[in-house]
């Protein structure tokens, strides 16, 4: 009987910590391109800032040699006192629900600036800060 509770238990616990993220929509960008945050990955981070991860599901897929990219993920800081924010990587994607990664970027200097109205990060700064 311990054993049962106790891979019960396992399974429980496991499940819970292999919960996938929490997108939210946030709106269109001005592109067209459909923009969403992962609630839970909303956490503070160095300086003030605030961590994010989001989501943008592109219009039309951009052509490649190798296929098409139809989505990103892009991990942000956002700093809301003065709405800047900074790019700290992007994952695009040609086949998302595969976990087909086309080409995966890292920021080489962390450098907060103003977004501009309706792009992308513009739309995720103001959830984030609820501005």
């Amino acid at each position: 009987m311990r054993i049962v509770l106790a891979i019960a238990f396992a399974g429980m616990a496991g499940s819970v910590l292999a919960a996938g993220p929490d997108w939210q929509s946030v709106g269109e960008n001005a592109n067209g391109n459909k923009i969403y945050v992962d609630k839970s990955s909303i956490k503070p981070a160095a300086g003030g800032a605030t961590a994010v991860l989001y989501r943008t599901e592109l219009k039309a897929p951009l052509e490649t040699l190798r296929g098409g990219i139809t989505s990103m993920h892009s991990q942000m800081r956002v700093n809301c006192s003065d709405m800047t924010a900074a790019g700290i990587e992007v994952v695009l994607y040609e086949d998302e629900a595969k976990n087909q990664v086309f080409a995966r970027n890292r920021a080489a200097k962390i450098e907060y600036l103003k977004e501009p109205a309706g792009s992308s990060a513009d739309l995720v700064a103001k959830y984030v800060c609820k501005k």
